[in-house]
């Protein structure tokens, strides 16, 4: 009877090890979902961080240091336009977060409903990726065209050339759809992960 016992539960325990590994439906592995929408590290997390930190008001809770002390030229007007009104340079920066932050959210649609996810094709999100990386695409060309290479203590540079990767990848990717190519997709999303890492980090890095 012992013996029965033991072998049972070896069977369970190695029928629960079988399950664990097993692959998840749809493009992403549970390693490449938490690189998107780990809450505390993934990269829609870091893009609304970002977008928290030029809020006006008090410096939000992780902002840089040196934040406090542009706080007088991120809040000036930067930018003037009959669709968008007066903008300040805070808001010009927020603007590519919050275009990111989207392209993750339309991307979680494909997880699987046991991460919060419809597991819907990317093909079928089409439209929405397309509105996503014309956005993005048309923010950050605004800030190259308004030479802000210079703001954010000298940090701009470096910030404008992570989202122009991004808003190339996430362009790449939204023409790519009707190949149907869930490997394609899924690099490209993770491509985009990165560039939005890659922005996240040049606004922490020291002054130039």
């Amino acid at each position: 009877m012992a013996t029965r016992l033991r072998a049972f539960f070896l069977l369970a325990i190695l029928s629960g090890c079988r399950i664990a590994r097993a692959p998840l439906p749809g493009p992403f592995t549970r390693a490449d979902i938490a690189e998107i929408a780990d809450p505390a590290h993934g990269a829609q997390s870091r893009a609304r961080a970002v977008f928290s930190w030029f809020q006006s008001g008090s410096p939000a809770l992780g902002a840089p240091a040196w934040l406090a002390r542009e706080r007088a030229e991120l809040a000036r007007v930067a930018d003037e336009s009959p669709e968008d009104g007066a903008r300040t340079q805070a808001q010009l920066w927020q603007e590519p977060a919050l275009a990111l932050d989207e392209f993750f959210s339309i991307t979680r649609e494909t997880f699987p409903p046991a991460y919060g996810g419809f597991l819907l094709k990317p093909l079928a999100l089409g439209r929405e990726y397309r509105a996503v990386a014309d956005r993005l695409q048309e923010e950050t060309a605004r800030l190259r065209s308004l030479h802000l290479e210079r703001a954010l203590g000298g940090r701009g540079a470096k910030a404008i050339a992570a989202l122009e990767k991004a808003s190339g990848d996430a362009d790449a990717l939204a023409g790519s759809l009707a190949a149907g190519d869930d490997s394609r997709y899924k690099d490209s999303v993770l491509s985009v992960a990165y560039d939005a890492r890659l922005y996240y980090r040049a606004l922490r890095a020291p002054s130039r």
